[in-house]
């Protein structure tokens, strides 16, 4: 779980916006993954889905795209 310091930035983030909007859950997260991360794609979602257990992101689906670098960005997230 290496990716645990990158993951909880962004649940944190798309939490308070999710609140800040008064949205009751996020069902849809895209995600750019860096490559230099030393992850692949299920040991992300099951690190993501641990992480957000009790949050406004818990079962959201988590579309990833990897790209060249050593950092996650937040494409976009669709609330409920």
């Amino acid at each position: 779980m290496h990716e645990t310091h990158l993951i909880q930035p962004v649940i944190k983030g798309i939490s308070e916006h999710t609140k800040k909007e008064g949205a009751k859950r996020v069902s849809k997260i895209r995600l750019k993954v860096g490559d230099f991360i030393g992850t692949n794609k299920d040991s992300f979602k099951e690190t993501f889905s641990v992480l957000a257990k009790g949050t406004e992101c818990e079962g959201a689906e988590l579309e990833l795209t990897f790209f060249p670098s050593s950092h996650v960005e937040v494409v976009s997230f669709d609330v409920e």
